[in-house]
């Protein structure tokens, strides 16, 4: 009698592929919808009238549309702290050592901050960082305090050690070409 070959060992595979297949068709939806550029504001009715206000004519200007996003390259700033500190002295060093980068931060807002600690296991290096992002968010709050923030373990990196990955809101425009 020849053996029989199961073949259920392959359908948890195969369902967890449909699965992964769905997560990235779902991930890459998100990433669309955010990318879009919000609808256009429609036009008032004039008071007491049915009909749209006429809008006043746009000057003219150099930019064909005003777009605003987050940078694709990061300014990169790395820092040692103690990592038994209290929150007051975390909150003084991470104060000083982003002074020490003010020219690169001064009027700028950032949008998502990665943040990677180092501290003994991964569950510790992921609290140092969280710490760390709270304190940048109390000491600049113009720059850090409405940014994203994911809080990551540095494996490599000694303890207390720190290194942030700053995307900045970035603004510019799309020029008129000339045909």
């Amino acid at each position: 009698m020849a053996p029989v070959i199961s073949r259920r060992s392959s359908a948890p595979s195969l369902l967890l592929a449909g699965w992964l297949f769905a997560d990235l068709l779902l991930g890459l939806t998100i990433i669309m919808l955010g990318a879009q550029a919000p609808p256009p504001i429609p036009a008032k009715p004039l008071a007491g009238k049915g009909t749209a206000s006429p809008s006043p004519s746009p000057s003219p200007s150099p930019c064909v549309t005003r777009a605003a996003g987050v940078a694709a390259k990061p300014t990169k700033i790395s820092f040692r702290v103690n990592s038994g500190a209290s929150d007051a002295e975390l909150l003084g060093t991470v104060r000083r050592e982003l002074l020490k980068h003010r020219k690169r931060l001064a009027g700028r807002h950032a949008g998502m901050v990665l943040t990677f600690g180092a501290n003994g296991g991964a569950g510790e290096g992921v609290h140092l960082a969280t710490r760390v992002n709270a304190a940048a968010g109390k000491a600049f709050p113009g720059i850090f305090q409405t940014a994203a923030t994911r809080n990551f373990h540095d494996l490599a990196a000694p303890s207390g050690s720190i290194s942030m990955e700053i995307y900045f809101v970035s603004g510019g425009c799309s020029p008129i070409t000339q045909s």
